[in-house]
């Protein structure tokens, strides 16, 4: 069973490879994951930052993307997004999450200890079909900055919250670089 649920997963993991969606800073870090018998990719994303227009908050639905980038971001790019806000102009910036199903609870458990290792704090199994591991670590970012077409802070302020959070989104980045090198032990 585990064979063909594997399976039908790389075959997934391949046709996203050819539409070119999968960020580049994690595709060697999945190549690798997918490279052991006793692992499989479901989802991932290196870390992003984004400026999102939510019209009430907890309302993701209809929540829209004004701009999204998996790597360092100029000031200029945030406030040109922010300001295309229809209701409340979102800056966040997400950690690199990971979903990787495991044949055993014990290979999970490996897995856990490994994106410990990396520094990856949040981690855990979220679902015990299939032993999936969820990675994921602090460093996320979230505030308002806009509403209505119209900054909500000032420009010296902005510029200082996206230099955090382009930090931590290298921060993020560097973990992954981590546990690419721990994982890459688990086949030697």
């Amino acid at each position: 069973m585990w064979e063909e649920y594997r399976k039908k997963k790389l075959n997934g993991f391949l046709k996203a490879k050819n539409r070119g969606e999968i960020d580049q800073d994690i595709f060697e870090l999945l190549e690798i994951i997918n490279s052991l018998d006793s692992y499989v990719t479901l989802s991932s994303c290196s870390g992003r930052i984004a400026v999102i227009d939510i019209p009430e908050v907890g309302d993701k639905k209809a929540a829209r993307f004004l701009g999204k980038w998996h790597d360092e971001v100029e000031y200029e790019a945030v406030i040109n997004a922010a300001l295309k806000s229809e209701q409340w102009g979102w800056l966040i910036q997400y950690p690199p999450i990971l979903h990787v199903a495991c044949r055993t609870v014990e290979n999970a458990e490996r897995f856990m200890t490994a994106a410990n290792q990396a520094g990856f704090r949040r981690s855990g199994i979220i679902s015990l079909k299939n032993h999936v591991v969820e990675i994921t670590s602090f460093e996320r970012t979230e505030l308002p900055i806009a509403y209505s077409k119209k900054l909500l802070v000032s420009e010296d302020y902005l510029k200082q919250v996206v230099e955090f959070a382009n930090s931590k989104l290298k921060r993020g980045k560097e973990k992954l670089k981590r546990l690419q090198s721990i994982i890459k032990a688990f086949s030697e």
